[in-house]
């Protein structure tokens, strides 16, 4: 499943000194939250329900907030970011 720490990320995470913490996490749910992009594209493209289609659409976007807030986007760029990826979308 894309995004899913393997055992050696998590151990990373654990074993992270106190100052190096912020930056190995951050790292990591990064990698976590672009494989929940890539999932709810797939579900994004496939035919069925309009419901999982919604939620779908919905997990992306947010995911993809999550994302630049923890890469400290700010400002107009968090705005260009987040309008690049609802076009992206071609709804």
């Amino acid at each position: 499943m894309p995004g899913y720490l393997t055992p050696a990320q998590m151990a990373e995470v654990w074993k992270a000194a106190d100052g190096e913490f912020d930056v190995v996490f951050i790292r990591l749910m990064s990698l976590h939250h672009a494989g929940a992009v890539q999932m709810a594209d797939t579900q994004w493209h496939c035919s069925g329900d309009p419901r999982w289609h919604l939620m779908a659409h919905a997990i992306r976007h947010e995911q993809q907030g999550e994302i630049a807030l923890t890469n400290n986007v700010t400002g107009i760029e968090a705005v260009r970011q987040v309008t690049r990826n609802m076009l992206a979308n071609n709804l």
